[in-house]
């Protein structure tokens, strides 16, 4: 039985996300009880990145639930999933079903997740861990606080106050000159004023810079990359198949930042993921704000197509007040797959 549940979890705290702010994380969970098991999906469409609703991914479920129902019992549920994606193209809807669908057959072939994928020993996932824009004073802290849980890579907001943010950066540098920094710019500079600024920040050996110019300046993130010393990875440009293949073909960054909930069918992924291998790109997998169900997939695709050189942006959980009762996600710095079959948590729906 097919069973579709709206959920509202609150963020801890206000979240400032493109130009606006999430006080919840709204979406649907998907549950298909076999009576044995339960499997799960998750959509959640993200104000600001995803074209589609969450009022529209829910018009599609409901005209559709019947007829979905008999495709999963039917073995018929990939060509069900292909004529929506063609028919809607909501990304957000097509990732969930194919979580779903992902997690049911992990469960009947007694699999893991990971598994599922490929024979190999599974690998854990390093993870990053974000710093907003702060003072000095707390932005060591808060770096010193994320070096304890394990964790080695910090991710660094940039693009508002230059002066303030190379004193936050040179600080976090000399108090921790072994950590991994990368930075973020959340598409705040022209190509003039990032590569003037890119050049101040080489002082303080960066990881990659993300972001640097508008995601529609594919000529000027191009400009960039080609000039910067430092790394220039992509990320709101590149929130789609399409997007990300051109990117790739253009050879306009160093690092591709994969979203999957935002990416649509999981294949799309793994297509990505060899258009990377073959141009000499490195490819970060990265949640959007998913809940337990998508970090999990998530998670898992990080460690089958993630970069190992680089950390992965999975510690997101800390984020939204979910339940209390959840797996351990993070230790030592590294994403905890699931062992079991599965997604290894049952959900109170």
């Amino acid at each position: 039985m097919l069973s579709y549940y709206a959920f509202k979890i609150p963020f801890t705290s206000p979240f400032r996300i493109s130009n606006q702010t999430l006080n919840t994380r709204n979406g649907i969970y998907l549950v298909f009880d076999t009576g044995d098991f339960r499997a799960y999906g998750e959509i959640a469409p993200l104000p600001g990145f995803s074209k589609e609703t969450i009022h529209q991914v829910v018009a599609v479920l409901l005209e559709n639930q019947r007829n979905l129902e008999q495709a999963i019992l039917k073995n018929e549920v990939e060509q069900f999933i292909s004529i929506l994606d063609s028919i809607h193209n909501f990304p957000s809807l097509s990732f969930g079903l194919d979580l779903l669908m992902l997690d049911l057959k992990s469960k009947e072939r007694s699999k893991s997740l990971f598994s599922m994928f490929t024979d190999k020993d599974p690998k854990k996932p390093n993870v990053n861990g974000a710093i907003g824009v702060l003072d000095v004073e707390s932005s060591v802290a808060r770096a010193q606080s994320i070096i304890q849980e394990g964790i080695n890579t910090l991710k660094i907001k940039v693009g508002v106050d230059q002066t303030k943010e190379m004193e936050v950066i040179g600080a976090i540098r000399k108090h921790f000159p072994k950590a991994t920094i990368r930075i973020d710019a959340n598409q705040a500079w022209t190509p003039k004023n990032a590569l003037r600024n890119l050049e101040l920040f080489e002082a303080y050996d960066i990881e990659y810079c993300e972001q640097p110019v508008s995601k529609y300046d594919i000529k000027g993130l191009k400009k960039v990359k080609n000039e910067a010393s430092i790394a220039i990875a992509a990320d709101e440009s590149a929130l789609g198949f399409n997007e990300a293949k051109l990117l790739i073909e253009e050879h306009a960054c160093d690092v591709i930042i994969l979203k999957p909930s935002l990416f649509g069918r999981i294949k799309n992924c793994l297509l990505i993921k060899e258009l990377c291998i073959s141009n000499g790109i490195e490819l970060v997998i990265t949640t959007a704000f998913d809940t337990i169900i998508g970090r999990t997939i998530t998670a898992v695709l990080a460690a089958h197509l993630g970069s190992d050189k680089c950390a992965h942006g999975l510690a997101t959980g800390r984020y939204l007040q979910e339940t209390s009762f959840l797996p351990q996600e993070i230790n030592q710095g590294k994403y905890v797959l699931p062992s079991s079959a599965g997604i290894s948590f049952n959900l109170d729906v």
